[in-house]
């Protein structure tokens, strides 16, 4: 039984259908698409081959539009080859001269002098000695390769740019006509970036989908209660965070983002560098298990491959191999108890119901209308089963990345208790539950003052 959910990223590595339906086959709960790269015609490729194999094998999974948000990056040149003392001429794109291209000033109204720069991730790092207007020169320190269109960082230091940029808007149009679930939002400093998007989503009509912030800024760790609040589930993106903090403490920090989260009962998930080793070779290193095992422990609803699968060797291995490692991971380590702030009576009920599921050792069974009622029972991390009726597809797959919740689509229903009837109903059906089954139900009366807990043995 696997609790913790897989969310893989798309790209090169997956734009054949049978690496799409295997990645599902195998436990991907939910589908990223960075808009970082590719076009609405690549993006809709994605889509579709996700949506026939979600056909083909019966499920629901998430589909997740990453925006690129305000990122600075190299602008568009011949890829160069650098070493380690080799000095290197950084201009903006539009400024005369030779030099590697950067595509905002920003950059250089953010540079001084001793700065260190991080380009792709810090797979190149340079020492900045000198800044003009449009341009610096700077030394490198590591690396080997410049390219085209790699994010640039100046390290400690966050650039002052607007929460949504124009392409932001334009891939929103794509977001709203395409059926997305969830949107994640890029270098969110605070809760008015979620604020600001969240309007524009309305505006376009994209109501159901939810705002998931992306945490890899000083500011946005600063600023994590208000974010947490404000968004409808937070990413812990430990690329961008490493690249602003000492290495050492990313484990103190990515511990503080999930309880910030687990705290006010949003779901959270662990991004980046989960099994990057797996990019060349078919196999995880032992380092990165025991961090996959850490993550649960912590807590997180799921993990969030990124190269692993867009762009790796070993795209189906690397969600094989996470789907066993976590569901050892869910045998052998429960998550850490987190107390939340405050709790109003849904979540009172949901904290009881996970409690006197684990007492008695039973699966919990649902009907929810809508995506609040379900996240509150996740949010409590039971480690028994959650299955949670619900009434359309949309909710099936918003729900199907939260922590233990397996999503059962049943007809629609004149109430809670006959949804409930149907969902007991399609899980006996699919053999998940049996003569001699014990599960804890839970309904809500229509205006959600009464709640009905039960314990039942199936006959």
């Amino acid at each position: 039984m696997r609790l913790a959910k897989i969310l893989v990223t798309m790209g090169p590595s997956t734009t054949e259908y049978s690496v799409v339906r295997k990645m599902m086959a195998v436990g991907a709960d939910g589908f990223r698409i960075n808009m970082s790269h590719g076009d609405e015609k690549q993006w809709q490729q994605f889509l579709d081959l996700v949506v026939k194999a979600e056909s083909e094998l019966g499920v629901h999974v998430a589909k997740i539009a990453d925006l690129e948000g305000p990122r600075v990056r190299l602008g568009d040149f011949s890829a160069v080859d650098v070493a380690p003392g080799q000095v290197v001429r950084l201009k903006y794109k539009d400024s005369p001269g030779d030099g590697v291209p950067v595509d905002n000033r920003a950059f250089f109204m953010a540079l001084e002098r001793g700065d260190r720069v991080l380009v792709d991730d810090g797979k190149v790092v340079l020492s900045v000695e000198d800044v003009e207007r449009d341009s610096a020169t700077a030394r490198v320190i590591s690396g080997s390769r410049l390219e085209p269109r790699k994010g640039v960082v100046v390290a400690g230091k966050e650039y002052d740019l607007p929460p949504l940029t124009d392409k932001d808007l334009r891939d929103l149009k794509f977001v709203a006509s395409s059926n997305f679930d969830y949107v994640m939002a890029s270098f969110v400093r605070d809760a008015r970036h979620i604020e600001i998007l969240r309007k524009v989503m309305r505006d376009m009509g994209l109501k159901g989908a939810k705002i998931l912030a992306k945490i890899e800024t000083p500011s946005g760790v600063r600023n994590i209660d208000s974010i947490v609040e404000a968004a409808d589930g937070i990413v812990v993106a430990r690329g961008d965070l490493g690249m602003h903090f000492p290495l050492e403490d990313i484990p103190v920090i990515q511990r503080r983002i999930i309880e910030a989260a687990r705290k006010r009962l949003k779901p959270v998930i662990l991004a980046t560098e989960i099994f990057m080793s797996m990019i060349e070779r078919p196999l995880p290193t032992r380092g990165e298990i025991s961090d996959v095992y850490a993550g649960v422990e912590e807590g997180v609803d799921g993990f969030l491959v990124t190269s692993e699968t867009s762009i790796g060797k070993y795209p189906v291995e690397v969600v094989g191999w996470l789907n066993r490692v976590i569901e050892e991971a869910n045998k052998n380590v429960r998550p850490r108890r987190v107390e939340p702030e405050s709790m109003a009576l849904e979540a009172r009920v949901s904290r009881g119901l996970v409690e006197m599921a684990q007492s008695v050792g039973a699966s919990i069974v649902a009907y929810a209308v809508d995506y609040d009622a379900a996240r509150l029972i996740s949010a409590f991390r039971p480690t028994t089963p959650i299955y949670v009726g619900v009434p359309d597809e949309s909710l099936a797959r918003s729900l199907s990345v939260l922590w233990g919740i397996t999503p059962i689509l049943v007809r629609q229903t004149s109430s809670e208790e006959e949804g409930l009837l149907a969902t007991e109903d399609e899980l006996r059906a699919r053999g998940l539950t049996g003569p001699g089954s014990l599960v804890v139900e839970l309904t809500w009366s229509a205006d959600r003052s009464t709640a009905v807990v039960r314990v039942r043995q199936l006959l």
